[in-house]
């Protein structure tokens, strides 16, 4: 395969995140190696796979890269890839999946040589100051809502990570949902389910699920929901019914 997809997340480590990985690969010559992301960054893999389509690529090899490997991989990526083929190349691409470099690396042998390191690299917590924490992480802000928005590798598959992006656009040009009583706190989640329904977000405490996102979708929820109080309705995938006795109290 003359183009290899390095499929990880956002980074191993500080020293080799996938992209650097990519990067030191290129300069042997032989093959191109490019990064995707499982979560939290992109491009994602359909973002890659479009680029090449359009370059008039046909062929590719993608090689799982994150440590440790996910193991739910192995039941979802090469149905969704499969589907991504039938979709956009009309089945016109010869697309295959490696094993995860995992099964090929000597984990008890990284961990003698990190035991065996120069003194230097080993580094004293006595010369680091105490903390358990910054000081500004102690109240909660004020706010009306959180919203859970999942950057999970299937979400992220279906493109969560700019939709994501796009909503944080948004809403930073609206002061009201910044600071303050109807401030809405925005965080990214892993994997929330029900996946076949992403790219997913959940506002709370109001216990709507949106579900099938879409730039359309994310600034109607902004702006209707987030913003007037108004669940968009053709969006909402599950709501939430928690059972309260007479007084109110959730039982």
């Amino acid at each position: 395969m003359s183009v290899v997809i390095l499929y990880g997340r956002a980074a191993l480590d500080r020293q080799q995140n996938v992209a650097q990985i990519a990067a030191r690969l290129n300069a042997a010559g032989e093959r191109t190696f490019v990064p995707a992301w499982e979560d939290l960054t992109g491009p994602s893999i359909p973002d890659v796979l479009e680029d090449l389509l359009k370059r008039g690529v046909r062929q590719a090899l993608v090689v799982p890269v994150a440590f440790p490997a996910d193991p739910s991989l192995g039941a979802w990526l090469a149905g969704a890839l499969n589907a991504w083929r039938l979709e956009h190349a009309d089945g016109d691409f010869d697309l295959r999946i490696a094993p995860p470099v995992e099964q090929f690396l000597d984990v008890a042998a990284a961990v003698e040589a990190a035991v065996a390191a120069a003194p230097e690299r080993l580094r004293p917590v006595a010369e680091v100051k105490p903390a358990m924490g910054k000081p500004g992480w102690t109240d909660v802000p004020e706010h009306a809502r959180q919203v859970f928005f999942c950057l999970g590798a299937r979400c992220a598959h279906r493109r969560a990570l700019p939709l994501y992006q796009h909503m944080r656009r948004i809403m930073k040009n609206i002061r009201p949902l910044n600071s303050g009583p109807q401030r809405a706190m925005c965080v990214r989640a892993s994997c929330l389910y029900p996946c076949n329904q992403g790219p997913l977000l959940i506002v709370q405490p109001d216990g709507v699920w949106y579900g099938r996102l879409d730039e359309t979708v994310i600034e109607r929820i902004v702006q209707e929901h987030l913003l007037e109080g108004k669940p968009v309705a053709e969006a909402i995938v599950h709501r939430q019914k928690t059972p309260t006795d007479d007084t109110g109290n959730i039982q």
